[in-house]
């Protein structure tokens, strides 16, 4: 029952979708915005989106339990859905003083600023759902309340009942014979490790199987449906409840298209929502909630230690690599000590006299070596981690400008009219296509350069794509103003959408060498601690790259109206000029290129699988054994002489 009520929460996202998806519509037909500046608040909320589960894993990680992100999470975004229902018109004019139309002079101070807090508290909510839902629901399906607990006694008492019924029926009460509880003592025998050999191996491979379905898991983190329905068919008996839990929202997806007033069409969700949150609270008495784990420090709070400890013990003088402080009693890889520009790191890990006896106490002022060289790693990758952003940036372009130029173009070939969708299919085609050449790529250069080649080829193919889209922009303008278009941006122009291929051929050769490349070399290279934030560094830092898309547009728009000069982002697209932006953005990818190949000549790469972590041999077996020998006539001379 827990489950299904934790699946509950999949309405909001379900629906919340749905209305972000309508949401430029909403903006250009009821804000009369621009599609420039309607794509750039949506281009943020989707940025937000992207980055805020990565703040919320850092805060998870830090201790905050799963339960608790997602009571947060939920209760923002039922809030953030009220908010976007009561920004409409009709909903508080009376208390605004303002009129009830869909129009934006009935738009008001307070409804603007109530939708803006309702995006950010939406893209709260759905980074928190994405962090937590699916680790609080599969801890709910793996703690069965019914089970006894690891340490729960079977029987309470170790006693013979003699009770027996008399002739009426009636029990005869016998006194109970208590059975004394003997302890046989067993010696305590030291194995040596080619007797536990087998035992090793089979722990170690539930281990490797345990982590093989973490990260089958972790693959659909930001596909919360599949993950949830996934984790329902382990048990045959919840899936039916899970099916019949999510005829609610699919009814809702049906309908909503047909509601024309937008104060309904945001307000059904958001009633949805908020008695999706009531239901997941009201079933947390029957959940197995997560203790507060004690914050024993994530990667972030690593790096800050880091920077503390070597800047309190800045006078100090250097010493030699093996006399840093390492704990020696734990079973986390270990990294070599480098040398570099970042040295000075080094002094976190000096230990004092001071942080001999209790070094916890000392988190602020003394560090391992490995958590040293694991910052050094981080700040080494930052210059990279630009590249990426410059990658999102134009993918994002993609996403809004390339559709808006395909949608006002001709799809016909003679009398056969094409769908809308075709250039979708033909991106789709072509980054499969294009999959097999970084396939390749990694059959014939060694393992740990492919993804770096993989991302060299991407800003390649971003560079191309922006020349391209640039060219190809130019003809579309000078057709609009051929055939008097200017000033009718909904009229149909006389150009085939088919020449927007060429562009999308270089995007999708963008997006796929870029999806294929960072995620290996960021497992590749990235210090052991941040392997499990791997899932949401990749997506966060394209997040960033959808908001500097924004901040690009406003900039370059800014320096375009200089000296009086109209600015090249207008209120229609066909009054802009995006072939100009485009240029821009090819430069952009061209020096993007050169700072990636820079970093990565300088960048020393690991190899990949790389633990290191020194593995113990066989030395000592001979001496195991016979220790293991001596203990066991110790313990057999003991009991014949007690004998």
């Amino acid at each position: 029952m827990a489950f299904l009520r934790i699946m509950v929460l999949l309405w909001a996202d379900m629906l919340a979708t749905y209305v972000m998806w309508i949401m430029q519509k909403y903006l250009t037909d009821v804000w009369k915005l621009g599609v420039t500046h309607a794509a750039g608040i949506m281009n943020v909320y989707t940025g937000l989106s992207k980055f805020l589960p990565l703040v919320f894993f850092i805060f998870v990680d830090a201790g905050l339990s799963n339960y608790w992100s997602l009571l947060l999470s939920s209760i923002a975004f039922s809030i953030g859905m009220g908010f976007l229902s009561m920004s409409t018109p009709p909903v508080l004019h009376k208390v605004t003083g303002t009129c009830k139309d869909y129009e934006p002079n009935c738009l008001g101070h307070t409804q603007k600023a109530l939708f803006y807090t309702a995006l950010a508290l939406i893209a709260a909510g759905l980074s928190g759902r994405v962090v937590s839902l699916v680790a609080f629901a599969e801890n709910q399906i793996e703690k069965d309340p019914d089970e006894p607990k690891e340490n729960e006694p079977t029987c309470k008492s170790s006693s013979m009942s003699l009770d027996r019924k008399g002739p009426d029926g009636k029990l005869i009460n016998r006194p109970s014979l208590r059975l004394p509880s003997f302890k046989a003592k067993k010696p305590s025998l030291r194995l040596p490790s080619f007797m536990v050999k087998n035992q090793e191996t089979e722990q170690q491979q539930q281990t490797e199987s345990t982590k093989k379905a973490e990260v089958d898991l972790s693959q659909l983190q930001f596909q919360p449906l599949e993950a949830m329905l996934a984790l329902a068919q382990k048990d045959s008996g919840k899936l039916p409840g899970a099916c019949c839990i999510l005829l609610v929202p699919v009814v809702g997806l049906i309908a909503l298209p047909y509601i024309k007033p937008w104060s309904i069409r945001f307000g059904i969700p958001a009633i949805c929502t908020l008695v999706a949150t009531l239901a997941f609270v009201q079933g947390t008495r029957s959940c197995n909630k997560e203790e507060n784990r004690p914050a024993e420090g994530s990667t972030v709070t690593n790096v800050f230690r880091v920077f503390v400890a070597s800047t309190r013990k800045m006078l100090e003088h250097p010493k030699p690599h093996s006399e840093l402080y390492e704990k020696q009693d734990t079973d986390t890889p270990k990294l070599p000590h480098t040398k570099g520009l970042l040295s000075f790191l080094d002094k976190a890990a000096i230990r004092l006299k001071t942080e001999i006896e209790e070094p916890k106490k000392y988190r602020w002022s003394l560090c391992t070596r490995t958590e040293v060289e694991e910052t050094k790693i981080i700040i080494r990758m930052i210059p990279i981690w630009i590249t990426f952003v410059i990658c999102g940036v134009i993918t994002s372009v993609g996403n809004t400008y390339f559709v808006e130029q395909a949608s006002h173009m001709n799809y016909k070939i003679g009398k056969l009219k094409l769908p809308d969708s075709v250039i979708l299919v033909f991106y789709g085609i072509s980054k499969l296509q294009i999959k097999s050449m970084y396939d390749a790529i990694g059959k014939f250069s060694r393992k740990k350069y492919a993804p770096s080649i993989g991302i060299a080829f991407a800003t390649i193919f971003s560079v191309l794509c922006c020349i391209t889209a640039a060219g190809i922009e130019t003809r579309r303008i000078h057709v609009i103003r051929s055939h008097g278009l200017l000033d009718k941006p909904d009229d149909k122009i006389p150009l085939s959408a088919l020449v927007l291929l060429p562009q999308y051929f270089f995007l999708a050769g963008l997006d796929s060498f870029f999806e294929n490349s960072v995620t290996p070399f960021l497992t590749d290279q990235s210090p052991p601690s941040m392997k499990k934030h791997l899932v949401y560094l990749s997506p966060g830092l394209s997040g960033l790259g959808t908001v500097g898309s924004v901040l690009s547009v406003y900039v370059v728009g800014k320096i375009s109206e200089r000296r009086g000069k109209p600015n090249w982002f207008q209120y229609t697209l066909n009054q802009s000029r995006l072939d100009r932006y485009y240029w821009v953005l090819a430069v952009l990818s061209a020096a993007n290129f050169l700072w990636f190949v820079f970093w990565a000549v300088l960048f020393p790469l690991r190899e990949p699988g790389s633990n290191d972590k020194k593995e113990a041999g066989n030395e000592g077996v001979q001496e195991e054994a016979a220790g293991f020998v001596t203990d066991l006539l110790t313990a057999n001379f003991t009991q014949s002489d007690k004998a």
